[in-house]
């Protein structure tokens, strides 16, 4: 039977209308490139201009990320640095900032007893100093740990568990700062460190029969309230320092059995306080400083022992009413101590009050002494 049209398969335009039915193959291929054709832009600019806006957008998060990058390297070269060229601040460094502003430590030996004292103040110290803490107080104490450790003291030591008040017989006032040094009854050695200078409450130090040697730090004339400086007995060298004359409270000087050497300096006439002055045993040399008779409140004068000194004794010094000890014994001066100008022998106060001893002895004395207690030669001393 011929097939009439209302039998034909239904042919719809699209496939997406398509219910019921097939195309033939060349309907498909018409409908299937009609369908799925690309999207293709309307020229090969729009591709360019779409891509430059692209990276327009994204250079501020490429500049960002390469910063970071950058910061992140910079970071680890510092880091690498400091574990392979350099050392880390320390505690030590830190104190040292506080109490030694401007010194380098890493000069310092680490058996230095300034090295020594700050590793203590860091490590050890009990008494609950801080590095934020009252700096007069901390470089107190340094300056005591320095000075302890000068004197051989060691990190075992049961005192330095104490307070710095009971260390060698120190004294201190109500604020709790030293203002008395002493040593007696114990040993030390070493040499004075410069730090006591730092000492400022200091009125008394007494290191007599030590074994400190060395010279005597200029820095001691930093002590403005020191009234007795007792170096009696050690081995200490060198010439007295002229900041000596800065003690204007000082009231006793003692110095005798030493190995000081040098001229006895002028500015010890700069001491208006001073009571007793004692220098014997000694390596001075040179002539006696008129300025000595500046020392109108002195009472013993000791310069006997010290071979050096020559010249005649000033006619200043014999001028000095309150004396009441004068000993030129064992020198090499020469003159008369009844010289006109003189009141060795001259002055009734002092013919009565008055102990002296000269080189006044022997076949060939030195020196003429009329009045003198004692006269002295290479065979002794015979009281007249």
């Amino acid at each position: 039977m011929e097939e009439t049209d209302q039998h034909k398969p239904l042919l719809l335009e699209s496939q997406g209308d398509a219910v019921f039915g097939r195309a033939s193959p060349e309907e498909e291929d018409k409908h299937r490139s009609r369908t799925f054709k690309p999207l293709f832009l309307e020229s090969q600019e729009d591709v360019f201009v779409d891509e430059e806006e692209s990276k327009q957008r994204g250079a501020p998060i490429r500049k960002v990320w390469f910063g970071l990058m950058a910061l992140v390297l910079a970071i680890a070269a510092i880091l690498a640095f400091c574990k392979n060229g350099s050392q880390p601040v320390s505690d030590i460094d830190l104190w040292a900032n506080v109490v030694l502003p401007g010194v380098d430590i890493s000069n310092l030996n680490e058996t230095a007893p300034q090295y020594r004292a700050l590793e203590w103040l860091v490590y050890y110290d009990t008494q609950g100093l801080t590095i934020n803490g009252d700096a007069t107080k901390l470089l107190e104490r340094f300056s005591l740990v320095t000075f302890f450790f000068s004197a051989g003291a060691d990190y075992s030591s049961p005192l330095l568990k104490s307070s710095p008040c009971d260390w060698f017989t120190y004294n201190c006032d109500e604020d709790g700062r030293v203002t008395r040094l002493q040593s007696w009854g114990m040993k030390m050695h070493g040499t004075l460190p410069t730090e006591i200078g730092n000492l400022q409450q200091l009125t008394d130090i007494v290191l007599m029969d030590q074994q400190f040697s060395g010279p005597i730090p200029s820095e001691i004339g930093n002590l403005p309230q020191l009234t007795k400086l007792d170096f009696l007995r050690n081995n200490f060298s060198g010439p007295i320092p002229s900041e000596i004359g800065n003690l204007q409270q000082l009231r006793s000087l003692v110095l005798n059995d030493n190995k000081l050497s040098g001229p006895i300096p002028s500015e010890i006439g700069n001491l208006q306080q001073l009571r007793s002055l004692g220098l014997n045993g000694n390596k001075f040399a040179g002539t006696i400083p008129s300025e000595i008779g500046n020392l109108q409140q002195l009472k013993v004068l000791h310069l006997n022992g010290n071979i050096g000194l020559n010249g005649t004794v000033p006619v200043e010094v014999g001028q000095l009413e309150s004396l009441t000890e004068a000993d030129f014994a064992f020198t090499s001066l020469t003159g008369g101590l009844d010289d006109d100008g003189s009141v060795f022998c001259k002055n009734t106060h002092h013919h009565y009050h008055l102990i002296l001893r000269a080189d006044c002895g022997g076949l060939n004395p030195k020196i003429i002494c009329e009045c003198c207690d004692q006269c002295c030669s290479i065979d002794g001393c015979d009281t007249v």
